[in-house]
């Protein structure tokens, strides 16, 4: 019986995800580099990400699984123009490849509050697959995950970043960028 009862619980939780939906007008996409030996957050986000989502809107792994973000990496918005001019100008301008940022969503799981899922980033020429920790609270999804800039051949890139801005960075720069993708739920 205990067994059952714990069983009907998550049956319910699951079916409850599948009823909601994502606000997928007001979804966003974020990062966070660290610069600092104490590795201070600096944070950013895109100002212009094209999203595709899945067809079933009304269940929230579904709206997930294979939807897809193209992002202009020259539209980075740390919501300071010298730090946009440092990043475009420094950062990406240094990338190999002028493509693009492209993201997929794939192997999404959700239970009541929490979840994960694989984002497939495309970046300077190279694709590297990113596990995303999702936890759903107070009315929003939220799915993170850690991306490492040297694995996207981006070590001319990050040292001309950390070149420019030396001083302003004590020095360090670290290659480590969170990512993070959030929605409301409707």
């Amino acid at each position: 019986m205990k067994n059952f009862l714990a069983f009907l619980g998550l049956s319910i939780a699951i079916s409850s995800l599948q009823a909601a939906s994502l606000d997928i007008q007001n979804a966003t996409t974020t990062w966070t580099a660290y610069k600092t030996e104490d590795k201070t957050p600096v944070s950013g986000s895109f100002k212009k990400i094209e999203y595709k989502f899945g067809k079933n809107i009304n269940d929230i792994a579904k709206t997930l699984e294979g939807a897809t973000a193209v992002i202009d990496p020259m539209s980075a918005d740390l919501q300071d123009e010298v730090k946009n001019a440092n990043i475009r100008g420094y950062f990406f301008a240094h990338f190999a490849k002028k493509d693009s940022i492209k993201v997929k969503f794939s192997n999404v799981f959700l239970t009541k509050d929490k979840g994960s899922l694989l984002a497939s980033v495309n970046m300077n020429g190279k694709n590297i697959k990113v596990p995303m920790q999702i936890e759903i609270s107070n009315g929003k999804l939220m799915a993170k995950g850690l991306i490492d800039i040297l694995a996207f051949g981006a070590k001319d890139a990050l040292k001309a970043l950390a070149t420019q801005c030396f001083d302003l960075h004590s020095g360090i720069t670290w290659p480590q960028v969170e990512i993070s993708f959030s929605a409301p739920i409707k």
